[in-house]
C-alpha cells in the first residue's frame, strides 16, 4: 500500500513537471519570435526613412508616436482589462480544479476506506486557496482600477 502511494505522488509530478517545462519553452520561443519581428518591421522602417526631415514628419504622425513608445519604452503597458480578466480566469481555473480534486479525495474515501488520498486532499486545498487568492485580486484590481478611472473622470 505504501508503493501505491508514493506512485500517486509520483506520476502526477512527473507529467506537470514535463508540461511545464514544454510550456515555459514555448512562450519563450514566442516571445522570441515577436521580438525578432517587431526587431525587423523597426529596423526597415528606419531604413526607409531617408532625412532627418522625414523623420521628423514622421514622428509628429500618431504611427511616429506609437513607435517612438514601442522602442524607448519597451511598448506600451498592459491592458488593466486584460489583466484583471486573466487573474479572473486563473482563479476560476484553480478554484475549480481544486474543487474537482477534494471531490475525488471525498469519494475515494468513501469508496476506500483505508486509502491513502491525502495527497488530493492537499493539492486540491492549495488549488482552491490559490484560485481564490486569484479572484480576490482580480476584484481588488476591479475596484481600484474604476476608482482611479472615476478619479480622472472627475
Amino acid at each position: 500500500m505504501e508503493r501505491m502511494g508514493s506512485e500517486i505522488i509520483i506520476v502526477p509530478f512527473i507529467f506537470s513537471t514535463i508540461g511545464f517545462v514544454v510550456w515555459v519553452a514555448f512562450n519563450a520561443w514566442q516571445r522570441r519570435q515577436q521580438v525578432k519581428l517587431l526587431t525587423d518591421f523597426n529596423s526597415r522602417l528606419l531604413e526607409r526613412i531617408g532625412s532627418v526631415k522625414d523623420f521628423s514628419e514622421f514622428l509628429q504622425t500618431d504611427g511616429g508616436a506609437k513607435f517612438i513608445d514601442r522602442v524607448t519604452a519597451g511598448g506600451t503597458p498592459p491592458d488593466v482589462r486584460m489583466t484583471i480578466l486573466r487573474a479572473v480566469q486563473t482563479g476560476l481555473v484553480l478554484l475549480s480544479l481544486g474543487a474537482g480534486l477534494l471531490l475525488l479525495a471525498w469519494m475515494l474515501r468513501a469508496r476506500y476506506p483505508f486509502g491513502d488520498f491525502e495527497v488530493f486532499t492537499i493539492t486540491g486545498t492549495i488549488a482552491s486557496s490559490l484560485g481564490v487568492g486569484f479572484l480576490l485580486s482580480g476584484g481588488a484590481s476591479y475596484r481600484l482600477a474604476s476608482g482611479m478611472q472615476r478619479r480622472h473622470d472627475g
